[in-house]
């Protein structure tokens, strides 16, 4: 069974959007999101919940400290 991430973007047009996605270990590359306005968030932190779920934070370029903050806490 392929793990499923949580990711959450931090900052954007799509603030605190959460979406849930399979992911195949045996791609090489990193997680990433493209937004709406056509920036690409970079995974900036994990946390594994479980064996198969993992959340990860998605980092918009344009995303301020606190809005990362905010979703670290949360």
């Amino acid at each position: 069974m392929a793990p499923i991430f949580e990711c959450i973007i931090a900052g954007g047009p799509q603030h605190g959007l959460i979406c849930r996605r399979r992911w195949d270990c045996r791609r090489s590359a990193p997680l990433a999101v493209t937004s709406e306005d056509g920036q690409l968030c970079l995974a900036a932190a994990r946390k594994h919940t479980s064996a198969t779920h993992t959340r990860i934070i998605l980092l918009h370029p344009h995303a301020t400290g606190e809005q990362f903050l905010t979703l670290l806490v949360a």
